[in-house]
């Protein structure tokens, strides 16, 4: 065999490739144990023999169809190949011999027809086959070897290997930014797809995607034809119209319909900032007399609607109220509405009130609101009961008019499941991954809709599948028949979305994708990969991997884990998406911001989500798992401890009070564009930094009477008090006006007074809080969005 050495003109082109026991021409388990030990014993021409010969006499061994004739000339070769683990049973199939074996060869006398300069192959080790294991591997190799260059061309090997480790390398290089070549195997050469060519581009889904997850100022530009929809929605989103004169019937006295403060809920409950906290407070009052108005009888005779007017009079108390400490127990609730009953009156708002998801959902929007950072109640509780009030919309139906899918305003908990069916290892195995992955999903609070793909052997696991599911009560399908080669891949494609999108269950609103790796052929796993890629981008929703592996080698016992890191689909482009959060920004929506960096790329955009959600002022979301939490940040960035040490801040147990100065110069960012939300939310970080009561509590700061009053504190705490979200429907009540927002210059003046007072009034180790931190957050935010500026120009 004449042998070619590898020196491309283009020096960034690299092939991946899993090394395996096709590698050494023979199955896993024990015959590849007993063919590694002859390569230990071989000579350099037994080696050479063992490492070119197929398990297939009809086609050539895995590399040798790579390099065959006609094939791309690469700069460099990644082996990735799994090691021993320490502490554990040797895994008799851990394949770093063969690919020592084979870099060896390929830098000396040269293999499969190619011969490569000494570096030039390189083994990347894992610890084991498993997509998850090899995706981040795969995706930190890039990103350190080309760091700050321009990525190279990558065509990962994906034919033979384990069908796990394939799909893998194929997510690594996605979230490294490569959009990949799958070299696929046919006959005696490699085939190269181009994924990029596979899938819709960047932009072509980006519009979905905003749209769905209520992102309307880049629409206003970006469709013009629909811009004043999108102004509508946007500016009822950020409350811009709260304080019209639109005052009417069913109408609130700050200007906003009960139906209009329902939809800027039901869009912003996600974002789980402060006012968000208000808001639903602001609807569970709006909600609660509107019930209550037509629940009145207006007849002579009757003291029951009295009750009833003062039952929500102490339910929703003003400030008279308040100061005459009166309170309202559940028990009087309960007793009014039977009396009610009793003489046939509705009862529709006392019946609001005794919802019993109420407590807990109010519960959690206080937290919200007032900045808990001790143990906040999930904010999700908060969705969860606004699914139990069926009058709410469930989408938006103008947005549904001019073409696109009902996307739910509370999201979806159902995920898109698709799977392809090997044959396993007798009826028990056949039907044993189906439990764990109904378990995983319910795990995840999710409702599984699994759709599944066979062949012609496997169509009976299939129905199997269906049988056992359904007495679950899970809806599982049989999608389609197809075939098992990579010849057949456009056919799968084509037939599977076919499928998904005559099914009838509005699969365009599901709330997640997950495609399963493991048990089916090479071809139908691939198949739905790219389905559930392009499938994801149509629909505006993450697609994520799950593996379904053996427990051990020889076992029936199967494994289900959800790479929950792994994201695959490019929802939208970089400038896009960087656009998105450049406007969420400029209004402190860091949850928004956040939330569109994620979309992108691991190199690129996401780490700077990190960076964003060092500028939250709420606390962080529990973990997607019942019962796990993840740190919360709270009012300060206590969860990067390596941030604070970089900015000096070595008592990072004080760090929420010791950068309260800092994030109150944040707020203020927002003064002349937005002044009631930086009141708002400033009055919100010191009650949640601080705490209500004490010697130093936010209370006690605002008390004109203590000698440890702040005039400003007591000046902020109005103006937030005074704000639509807060009580300013109350002031209008009582005067007939609505609250004038405090101006910028007055807002600047009462914030910079605050902090000069808290420094004088709030002690950390003895000292008053000192100014050293004051502009880092900002500097930080000014950083932020000079790197993001640049992915809008650059790309």
């Amino acid at each position: 065999m004449a042998i070619t050495d590898q020196q491309p003109a283009d020096t960034r082109h690299v092939l991946v490739h899993m090394v395996g026991a096709a590698d050494l021409g023979t199955r896993s388990g024990r015959p590849f144990a007993e063919k590694c030990a002859e390569l230990a014993a071989a000579d350099p021409a037994q080696a050479t023999r063992l490492l070119t010969t197929s398990a297939d006499p009809k086609r050539p061994a895995p590399l040798m169809a790579v390099f065959a004739d006609g094939a791309p000339r690469y700069d460099r070769v990644v082996l990735v190949v799994t090691r021993k683990q320490a502490g554990m049973a040797p895994d008799e199939d851990f394949t770093r011999p063969v690919g020592m074996a084979m870099k060896a060869r390929l830098e000396s006398e040269g293999l499969y027809g190619v011969r490569f300069d000494p570096g030039a192959v390189e083994l990347l080790e894992v610890s084991a086959p498993h997509s998850s294991k090899v995706r981040a591997a795969i995706r930190d190799w890039l990103i350190s070897i080309y760091a700050g260059r321009t990525l190279p061309q990558v065509d990962i090997q994906f034919t033979s290997g384990a069908t796990n480790a394939g799909i893998g390398l194929v997510a690594g290089a996605l979230e490294a930014g490569v959009a990949p070549r799958l070299v696929l195997l046919t006959g005696t050469t490699g085939r190269r797809i181009t994924l990029r060519e596979e899938l819709p581009a960047d932009k072509e889904n980006a519009q979905r995607w905003l749209i769905r997850n209520r992102f309307y100022s880049p629409m206003i530009k970006g469709d013009p034809d629909n811009d004043k929809l999108w102004r509508s929605r946007l500016d009822r989103q950020i409350l811009a119209a709260e304080t019209t004169d639109r005052d009417g019937e069913d109408g609130t006295a700050t200007g906003m319909l009960e139906g209009d403060l329902a939809r800027v809920l039901l869009e912003r409950i996600g974002r789980y900032e402060a006012v968000d906290g208000f808001l639903f407070r602001a609807w569970l009052k709006t909600r609660t007399r509107g019930l209550a108005d037509r629940d009145r009888t207006g007849g002579p005779g009757t003291d029951l609607d009295g009750k009833l007017d003062d039952v929500i009079r102490r339910r929703f108390p003003d400030r008279a109220t308040r100061n005459r400490q009166e309170t309202l127990e559940r028990k009087e609730i309960e007793t009014l509405r039977a009396a009610r009953t009793a003489k046939g009156l509705s009862t529709s708002a006392l019946d609001f009130l005794l919802h019993p998801r109420l407590p807990a959902a109010e519960k959690a929007a206080k937290d919200l609101a007032h900045g808990n950072r001790d143990d906040p109640e999930d904010p999700r509780i908060i969705g969860r009961f606004l699914e139990t009030q069926k009058y709410l919309p469930r989408h938006d139906e103008e947005i549904v008019e001019i073409g696109y899918p009902r996307w739910p305003y509370l999201g979806d908990r159902r995920v898109l499941i698709l799977i392809a069916l090997g044959k396993g290892r007798g009826e028990d195995s056949q039907k044993s991954g189906l439990d764990d992955l109904i378990r995983q999903a319910r795990r995840y609070d999710i409702v599984p809709m699994i759709r599944i793909i066979v062949s012609a052997e496997t169509e009976r696991i299939g129905r199997l599948w269906e049988e056992k599911a359904c007495a679950q009560s899970v809806d599982c399908r049989v999608l389609l028949t197809c075939g098992i080669d990579f010849s057949d891949l456009e056919a799968i494609r084509c037939d599977v979305w076919d499928a998904l999108t005559v099914d009838d269950r509005e699969l365009d609103i599901i709330g997640k994708i997950w495609v399963v790796t493991g048990p089916g052929p090479k071809p139908q796993g691939l198949g739905l990969l790219l389905t559930g890629m392009e499938w994801g981008l149509s629909a505006a929703c993450p697609t994520q991997l799950v593996e379904i592996r053996q427990a051990a080698a020889g076992s029936n016992e199967p494994i289900v884990e959800v790479d929950r890191d792994a994201v695959l689909n490019r929802v939208a482009g970089e400038a896009e998406l960087a656009g998105v959060a450049l406007s969420a920004l400029d209004c402190l929506d860091v949850s928004a911001a956040a939330a569109a960096l994620d979309q992108g790329w691991a190199r690129s955009l996401r780490p700077l989500a990190v960076r964003v959600r060092r500028l939250s002022l709420v606390p962080a979301l529990r973990d997607g798992v019942r019962g796990r939490k993840e740190p919360t940040a709270g009012a300060a960035a206590g969860i990067d401890p390596e941030w604070l040490m970089s900015i000096g801040m070595s008592d990072q147990e004080n760090s929420p009070l010791l950068l309260l100065r800092a994030r109150l110069r944040l707020v203020q960012t927002i003064a002349k564009n937005d002044p009631w939300g930086c009141a708002v939310r400033a009055a919100a970080l010191c009650e949640g930094t601080l705490g209500k009561y004490g010697d130093d509590g936010w209370y006690t700061l605002c008390d004109r009477k203590s000698p440890r009053c702040i005039p400003q504190a007591t000046q902020l705490a109005g103006y937030r008090n005074d704000s639509p979200v807060a009580h300013g429907r109350e002031r209008a009540d009582r005067t007939g006006t609505v609250p004038e927002p405090p101006s910028a210059e007055e807002l600047c003046d009462c914030l910079r007074g605050l902090r000069a007072g808290l420094s004088r009034h709030v002690t950390v180790n003895g000292r008053g809080l000192p100014d050293t931190w004051d502009t880092v957050l900002v500097d930080e935010l000014e950083l932020l969005k000079a790197e993001i500026r640049a992915f809008t120009v650059s790309t």
